[in-house]
């Protein structure tokens, strides 16, 4: 009984292990902040594009991001959610995804705004969240943590 189990169970087994190889390869991407810039801004609030840089490191297979939900902070000040949703980057590819930001102005402190302001180089960004990536055996989470500290980053 046991050995019949066993001849039985071994498809299984590899099918398996292959899903969760499979799973892996759809979500090995890199992340980056390539940039936050103002797009408009008046009394009440102030609105941003942020970039960010996905890169897909598997050469074989394109990435099916079906969305993400994270928090961006700048100067470790949470200013606001951000998501986005079904982003394809094929193999080997980097996709800058756009991301538009509305803040209200009473998230900012004087020393932040002041420095967003006058754009400056030295403002810290964060961007800290989860990716949903589509594959066969359903939604992989992954964490993303990225950020820009000063002009050096």
């Amino acid at each position: 009984m046991r050995k019949l189990f066993l001849v039985l169970a071994t498809p299984f087994l590899f099918t398996a292990c292959a899903s969760v190889q499979e799973a892996e390869n759809f979500a090995n991407c890199t992340y980056a902040l390539r940039g936050v810039e103002i797009s408009d801004y008046n009394v009440n609030s102030l609105s941003f594009n942020v970039y960010v840089g996905i890169t897909n490191l598997n050469r074989k297979e394109a990435a099916a991001i079906k969305k993400f939900e994270g928090e961006m902070f700048m100067e470790d000040v949470k200013v606001s959610d951000v998501s986005f949703e079904n982003v394809r980057i094929e193999p080997g590819a980097t996709k800058n995804q756009k991301v538009y930001l509305n803040i209200p102005m009473e998230v900012f402190s004087s020393k932040l705004l002041g420095l967003v302001s006058m754009g400056s180089a030295t403002v810290n960004y964060h961007l800290t969240g989860t990716a949903y990536f589509e594959t066969p055996l359903g939604d992989v989470p992954v964490p993303v943590d990225i950020g820009r500290y000063g002009s050096a980053n």
